[in-house]
């Protein structure tokens, strides 16, 4: 019996010995891909004093052999506001992590905020990401932390969602000296919103993927303020502390980058919106105005837009002393007719063949079918306004002859070529007093910088007609009381 029992304590010495000189089998096949339990890492703790939080996750190796990831490390480097550990490894560089077959490890991230930094340092959303590498794959994990401290309205949870706010028949005034971080969609109804002078509105918007009823997955631009039917916008800037609206990305590289959220947007038959001295800018659409909406915009810069500056369908709008500039595609679509007038306002378009306005009193539904056309009358007021751009043609115009069309442009600039073919009678017809302008370079001191003043010698100068109603340029300066200048700037 003793002999035995030596005999099964070898068998069992040797057996553990065999298998602990199992060599570990790898794979190096791309396609085995490791599970990570989110794509993003969201530290939502609003910090309010210098401080840190500690967010992890689990990363799965769900196949029958092992994989090792040879560097996981934080895309900005040992710059970053970002720490990770990985398995127990400390550092913002971890090599050689072994994952065995249907196992997993955790990784950990921690992020330090001072709130009160400034925003070039800490911006209201501070962003990087941590990049896997095996077998010739890499993947991603994006770090999102809020900085600085803001109103997040209605709430941080709201990216990605609609929320409907009921103002209650009150007025809801954002008056609060920290800026407001808009998330989602946001439909105000049943009241008015006021946003005061030198506000700071940020909305947090962009390409979001959702699923419908039926599980198929589709994308939309998140991050759009609707005005709705029985809600009014009253935006009271002034010249020296305009409204600004803007995504949350402040750092340089972002201040010009288009698409960063949806836009403002009026729903039909809502009245009494009025915009004054306010910044419009790297959105998808600046400003939508549905049917039998009425807004004024005054004093108004809306720039580095994806598609539009301003879309209007059957809508009454009124525009004084704006600029609309650097649009991916036109400054100002009027489309399905409605009512304008617009006076001493400044649209610039370039680095695209889209007309910087486009007119007209029909809309094609089931484009390019088009056997489904709304019309609407369409009549509007034209003053003193520049209309010009680097393509041969910066106004575009489409009449259905069943409704009625009715532009009329006076002392403006136009930049025109084709549009006489489908419009001989243009001039007679449509305008007083403008010029016919084709360069763009003379008019303006620095188009390159943005800088849309006159130049020197400019044709803009002493062309326009006095408004009595709009004395000042969107400078303040006081344009001349006989002979102004075309445009929403006065030469100095």
């Amino acid at each position: 019996m003793q002999i035995v029992g030596y005999l099964i304590v070898f068998a069992i010495v040797v057996d553990f010995m065999i298998s602990g000189c199992h060599k570990e089998i790898f794979t190096e096949d791309p396609g085995k891909i490791l599970r990570i339990e989110d794509d993003t890492l969201s530290f939502d703790t609003v910090f309010t004093t210098v401080g840190s939080a500690t967010r992890y996750l689990k990363i799965y190796n769900d196949h029958d052999q092992s994989i090792e990831i040879k560097k996981v490390y934080v895309a900005s480097g040992n710059q970053s506001d970002f720490k990770i550990n990985v398995d127990g490894l400390h550092g913002n560089l971890v090599e050689h992590i072994e994952i065995g077959a249907h196992d997993s490890i955790y990784l950990f991230c921690e992020v330090t905020v001072n709130p009160d930094d400034p925003v070039a340092i800490s911006p209201f959303v501070k962003s990087d990401s941590i990049i896997l590498e095996y077998n010739g794959v890499k993947q991603q994990i994006v770090l999102l932390a809020f900085g600085q401290n803001a109103n997040y309205f209605p709430s941080k949870l709201n990216k990605g969602q609609v929320t409907t706010v009921d103002l209650q028949g009150s007025t809801l005034i954002w008056n609060d000296p920290k800026p407001y971080i808009i998330y989602g969609i946001v439909y105000f109804e049943n009241g008015t919103l006021i946003i005061p002078e030198a506000s700071k509105i940020y909305v947090w918007g962009g390409l979001t993927k959702a699923r419908d009823n039926d599980g198929n997955t589709f994308f939309y631009n998140d991050g759009r303020i609707i005005i709705g039917s029985n809600a009014t916008l009253k935006v009271t800037g002034t010249l020296n502390n305009p409204v600004v609206f803007q995504g949350v990305r402040l750092e340089s590289q972002f201040q010009n980058t288009p698409g960063q959220w949806s836009g403002i947007y009026f729903d039909k038959m809502s009245q009494g919106n009025e915009i004054n001295y306010a910044v419009i800018k790297n959105n998808l659409i600046g400003i939508i105005a549905d049917s039998m909406s009425v807004c004024k915009i005054s004093e108004t810069k809306i720039y580095n837009n994806t598609l539009y500056g301003i879309y209007a369908s059957t809508a009454t709008l009124e525009l004084d002393n704006c600029l609309l500039f650097n649009q991916g595609s036109s400054g100002l679509v009027v489309s399905t007719g409605g009512n304008y007038e617009f006076n001493y306002c400044t649209i610039v378009n370039s680095g695209n063949t889209d007309p910087a306005v486009s007119l007209s009193n029909s809309r094609c539904i089931d484009f390019p079918f088009c056997e489904v056309i709304y019309e609407s009358p369409l009549k509007a007021l034209i003053r003193n306004c520049i209309i010009t751009g680097t393509d041969e043609d910066e106004l575009s115009m489409f009449a259905k002859p069943s409704s009625a069309f009715e532009p009329y442009f006076q002392n403006c600039l136009l930049h025109i070529k084709e549009l006489y073919k489908d419009f001989p009678d243009f001039k007679t017809k449509y305008t007083m007093d403008c010029i016919y302008h084709s360069g763009v370079f003379d008019l303006f001191e620095d188009i390159n910088n943005d800088n849309y003043h006159p130049d020197t010698l400019s044709v803009l100068e002493a062309k326009a007609i006095p408004v009595a109603k709009i004395p000042l340029d969107l400078d303040g300066t006081l344009r001349d009381m006989v002979n102004p200048d075309i445009g929403c700037y006065e030469y100095k």
